[in-house]
């Protein structure tokens, strides 16, 4: 189970690590993390593919992420994404 650091009282170390992520770019990216395609996130968000390829380029510009895998492990990273119980 994943989490979206967003979902629940950031703290202040997690809040000194970066940009933080609007509440789509946290939930396209613990979808892509649990294995999502475009698709299924598109779906899951109610967004069209162009509209999560939209915010996947963003984020990707943001970071510095060549590809998805480096996208979600720099989300692990700043702390965006959390491991969940």
């Amino acid at each position: 189970m994943l989490r979206v650091l967003g979902e629940r009282e950031p703290s202040a170390e997690s809040s000194a690590r970066g940009t933080p992520v609007t509440p789509m770019e946290g939930r396209i990216l613990a979808l892509l993390a649990g294995g999502a395609t475009t698709a299924k996130a598109a779906r899951e968000t109610g967004l069209t593919t162009d509209g999560v390829t939209y915010h996947l380029r963003r984020l990707s510009a943001r970071w510095g992420a060549t590809n998805r895998t480096e996208l979600v492990a720099r989300a692990y990273a700043k702390g965006v994404l959390v491991a969940g119980v």
